[in-house]
């Protein structure tokens, strides 16, 4: 893919909800860029990274603060492997699932790796004491689109709320245990499957709306620029420039729905027909793209298989 001739590409960079034990651990020593990016995640959010992907444990490094800045390294470090491979000029544009989204304006030159990670740990430790004040819960709800889901929410008169659109066919919600558990049977009555991801936490929903004014004010202390090409925000699903609109867009992410569905088909419908590459320590982003109309395993490539970090 560095050749002169290579086709477009856009890039998805993955979000938390997956953490297994290792995760990363064959990235951190691959050269010394990699060890500067393990480094600063450390140092910033002064937690050995590298030691809580490596032995955990678990109920640690699914804890949201813990579980957002190993993400982000692995995501960062993969990109930068990446680059190698990658003809930059090609990429059309590239967009993050949730905490992701960071990533991508990384990518994009929108914000440097210091600041992003300061970031991370300021909105990773904002959620956790938001969900400790707050309890709730996700659920992953399979065969499914935004619309019949919204539907059911509004008809079983339950407050909850989507907190992803991932594909026409699966869907996240979230709320207090109490609401979810309530509302499960009724997804089952329906024919709907649903199980819990890795998260510790009701991300993006009403239950995080304390947290909106504070990521806004924290977000005012640090640079955002204008990113070298389009990210589609998880809020919008478009692309977005003006960096007062991206910060507007970063603090309302933390109670509205991820609009990933409007994301990939944006990416789909691009005209130049980009390659979509998956940046992320396993697979799934891709996985979901199957429910897409039109879309064919030769459209996506995992950015290991690229890179040869496998």
């Amino acid at each position: 893919m560095d050749d002169k001739h290579a086709p477009a590409v856009a890039l998805m960079f993955s979000g938390q909800g997956n953490p297994v034990i290792g995760m990363g651990a064959d990235l951190w020593h691959i050269n010394q860029q990699a060890r500067q990016i393990w480094d600063c995640a450390s140092d910033i959010s002064q937690m050995d990274i590298r030691r809580l992907c490596l032995k955990g444990p678990m109920n640690k490094l699914v804890q949201t603060p813990c579980q957002q800045v190993a993400v982000t390294a692995i995501n960062v470090t993969l990109y930068t492997l990446l680059l190698d491979k990658l003809n930059v000029e090609t990429t059309v544009g590239c967009c993050g699932h949730s905490v992701g989204e960071y990533s991508a304006l990384y990518a994009a030159k929108a914000v440097s790796l210091e600041d992003l990670f300061k970031i991370i740990h300021f909105r990773s430790q904002l959620m956790h004491e938001l969900s400790k004040e707050n309890s709730g819960t996700m659920y992953v709800v399979k065969g499914i689109d935004y619309h019949t889901m919204t539907e059911l929410i509004a008809r079983s008169d339950i407050e909850l709320d989507v907190s992803c659109d991932n594909s026409p066919h699966q869907q996240v919600i979230g709320g207090t245990s109490a609401a979810l558990t309530a509302f499960v049977p009724l997804l089952a009555r329906h024919g709907f499957d649903a199980f819990k991801p890795g998260v510790s936490g009701a991300w993006h929903t009403r239950l995080m709306a304390q947290g909106v004014k504070q990521m806004r004010n924290f977000l005012a202390t640090v640079e955002i620029k204008r990113p070298d090409f389009d990210v589609l925000m998880n809020v919008t699903g478009c692309a977005e420039y003006e960096p007062e609109k991206i910060k507007h867009n970063l603090a309302l992410h933390l109670t509205h729905t991820v609009k990933w569905t409007d994301s990939m088909a944006r990416l789909l419908s691009h005209p130049l027909t980009p390659v979509l590459i998956e940046v992320s320590n396993k697979a799934y982003l891709g996985h979901m793209l199957k429910d897409f109309p039109g879309f064919t395993s030769e459209m996506t490539q995992h950015c290991r298989t690229i890179t040869g970090a496998l």
